[in-house]
């Protein structure tokens, strides 16, 4: 693998627990792609944004952490990278970024370490939906903003600026869930992802509204599956879906505890 990015996780990076936010690792791992397109002698406009990422999240990253990311090509059109804290040396998350054919930026070869292998999330790739579909199966509007120029590459949204909406429908998705962020205080929990995959499936440029509606699935042990989807308002394209899976933990001993959801019908 080589060096991809070398870094800092700054304080706008970190949510209200202060741990760097799930789009910040998106961010970082194509921050490292771009240094990789660089080095290989292209351009800003020779840069092309993944059709998905696939993150696994590991350790916490805190403010001021020192953060790198190594990277490699592990053939098939695919990086993986590697997001460490270098002051520990350890893994914090993973993520394996999959671009249209013959658009990976080069990178030395290397296998997929075990650690960025998808765990629990292996079904195939996601289709397209419609957003009357996605109601139907009980997913709920949590996010409505317009696109920006700097959310875009390419008139293009990218993954982490779609991330950055979903990390704000997350704090609905747990409301939804019978336990929100003001309850989970009150109780000294806090959340954590484990696993989550992002499919881009269209453009989603600037000038347009993006509307995200989101559904999860009853608590396996304690763990917790949801979705994010999200739609061009005004056209009604879907534009990106989120798989993701993420659990509950007691703040004071850092452990994952079962949900303590209300009975409900879950959608």
């Amino acid at each position: 693998m080589i060096e991809s990015f070398l870094s800092a996780v700054a304080v706008a990076e970190c949510d209200e627990m202060g741990h760097m936010n799930i789009q910040h690792y998106a961010a970082k791992a194509e921050a490292g792609a771009r240094v990789l397109t660089a080095l290989n002698g292209g351009s800003e406009s020779r840069h092309n944004i993944p059709l998905q990422m696939h993150l696994r999240f590991h350790k916490e990253m805190l403010t001021g952490d020192r953060v790198r990311v190594m990277s490699a090509s592990t053939g098939s059109d695919q990086l993986a990278h590697s997001i460490e804290n270098v002051g520990t040396g350890l893994v914090c998350a993973t993520a394996l970024s999959t671009y249209a054919s013959g658009r990976a930026p080069e990178a030395p070869k290397a296998d997929i370490s075990e650690d960025a292998k998808p765990r629990s999330i292996t079904q195939e790739t996601p289709s397209a939906l419609s957003l009357a579909e996605a109601k139907a199966q009980g997913l709920t509007r949590t996010h409505l903003s317009a696109i920006q120029e700097a959310d875009c590459l390419h008139d293009k949204m990218t993954i982490p600026a779609f991330l950055q909406r979903v990390s704000r429908s997350q704090a609905h998705l747990w409301s939804l869930v019978g336990f929100g962020r003001r309850q989970q205080a009150e109780a000294g929990l806090g959340t954590a992802s484990l696993e989550l995959r992002v499919t881009r499936l269209a453009p989603a440029p600037p000038g347009r509204a993006l509307e995200i509606v989101t559904g999860f699935t009853p608590p396996t042990g304690k763990a917790l599956h949801y979705k994010h989807v999200g739609f061009d308002a005004v056209t009604g394209a879907c534009c990106f879906i989120a798989e993701g899976v993420g659990v509950m933990m007691d703040l004071s001993t850092r452990r994952a505890v079962k949900p303590p959801i209300p009975q409900t019908d879950f959608a």
